[in-house]
């Protein structure tokens, strides 16, 4: 059976073209949460109309992106990107990532729905790939066909001491 493994010398200077594919990928990502205190509830939904969501955490950031406003800045490169945002009886629902900069999508999310009429909840959810040449900045946005007032991006969960997190975003730099 074939070894996936690289055989390296005690005391040998390696160079970057020997370590590639070899390093842990770990530097390359970042993840932005929307975290608020116990007991805050994600927020009032918009209805008909795509609306951003709310990133306000940096858990790791290891690719040179920024983080101003709940809109990603990334520099040049090529991107997985995976997302979920909770929400709270939005009937119809989509969630996509927008290139702001040049009004394009740069990734669209499935579609889901809710029933309107009972207080579901769930999740939107995307994932893929994208290649940008310069920087450009992102925003994570949803479409949902109904308002829903205080809890319609998430239902706090309520559990003493521990924050309530809603949207979720990693981003990896693959190029």
């Amino acid at each position: 059976m074939a070894s996936n493994w690289t055989a390296f010398v005690a005391a040998q200077v390696l160079t970057a073209a020997q370590l590639n594919g070899v390093v842990d990928n770990f530097q390359d990502i970042a993840i932005f949460n929307e975290t608020q205190a116990t007991n805050t509830a994600g927020g009032a939904s918009t209805a008909v109309t795509w609306s951003k969501r709310t990133l306000n955490t940096t858990i790791v950031n290891n690719i040179g992106a920024t983080l101003t406003t709940s809109v990603i800045a990334l520099v040049a490169g090529t991107y997985t990107v995976e997302a979920i945002s909770p929400f709270l009886a939005p009937a119809e629902l989509g969630l996509r990532l927008r290139n702001t900069t040049d009004s394009t999508t740069a990734i669209q999310g499935v579609n889901n729905f809710f029933n309107q009429t009972g207080v579901v909840g769930g999740y939107a959810q995307l994932q893929g790939y994208f290649t940008i040449t310069g920087t450009k900045n992102f925003e994570l946005q949803y479409y949902a066909a109904q308002n829903r007032a205080t809890d319609g991006l998430g239902r706090a969960v309520n559990a003493t001491g521990v924050s309530e997190i809603y949207s979720s975003i990693k981003i990896t730099r693959i190029a």
